[in-house]
């Protein structure tokens, strides 16, 4: 019997053509899973949080570290998301805390369409411990009031206007062309803002007890970005009844022993 017969059969029962291009298919197979190996998007993970536990705060920063990282993810804390995702390398990454409440969260690293990876329990927010209060009193003035709001403002005003009052405003003083202070080096400079007008005032202000590092202590008070510390030159954020308002303090003063 002939090896290849006259319908092109390898003995009789394979055709020829079918067998080479078996023969192609199976030496291709190799080929394309190489090839996908090669040029396919490793997953990535998330293997740990540094710090793993943190005081509850502001401006707070984590590194996450992982495998596979890569630029615009985006990472949550239970369902609360980052403020940023700032890759170092495909194996670390640091992320800004939103505000988190005291709790433990569970870290999930998403792209742009879907979750990717999970730490279960991989970060812990802790409860601040209490810190005294004290009251203080500040001179100053509101920058760049319009006349509507200049007239408005008045004695006995808080802020917040509803709650517990973080300031409240003691006197009232004259109106002035606008100026902020601005510290260069060891100087002070005031520098006019034209067009705009400032308002003299005094307030007094519940302010929370915090230590330098060479133990003496200072006051300061909570704003939306940062904590401000009660000193000549601060800008007091102000939450009012139409949005928020600035301060800067000229003069700090102890508080008032009139009851």
């Amino acid at each position: 019997m002939a090896l290849v017969d006259d319908h092109g059969r390898i003995g009789g029962k394979v055709n020829l053509i079918d067998a080479v291009i078996a023969v192609v298919v199976l030496g291709l197979v190799p080929l394309a899973f190489g090839a996908y190996l090669l040029f396919r998007t490793p997953t990535p993970k998330l293997l740990a949080v540094t710090p793993s536990s943190l005081h509850q705060g502001v401006n707070l920063r984590v590194t996450i570290t992982g495998e596979n990282l890569r630029p615009f993810m985006r990472v949550k804390f239970n369902e609360i998301q980052g403020q940023s995702f700032l890759i170092g390398s495909t194996t670390f990454a640091y992320v800004d805390l939103p505000e988190l409440k005291p709790g433990v969260y569970d870290v999930t690293l998403w792209d742009y369409r879907q979750l990717l990876t999970t730490l279960p329990k991989g970060i812990t927010i802790l409860p601040l411990a209490p810190t005294p209060t004290m009251e203080m009193r500040v001179k100053g003035t509101f920058k760049g009031l319009s006349t509507d709001r200049m007239k408005a403002l008045k004695a006995g005003d808080q802020f917040p206007p509803t709650g517990a009052a973080e300031a409240t405003v003691t006197a009232v003083g004259a109106s002035v062309p606008s100026a902020i202070q601005v510290r260069a080096g060891a100087n002070v400079l005031t520098v006019p803002i034209g067009g705009k007008t400032d308002l003299q005032a005094e307030l007094r202000v519940q302010c929370f007890a915090v230590s330098n590092p060479d133990g003496s202590v200072h006051c300061a008070v909570a704003g939306p970005v940062q904590q401000v510390e009660i000193i000549p030159g601060s800008i007091l954020p102000l939450a009012g009844v139409d949005g928020w308002m600035s301060f800067q303090i000229s003069e700090v003063l102890p508080p008032s022993t009139t009851p």
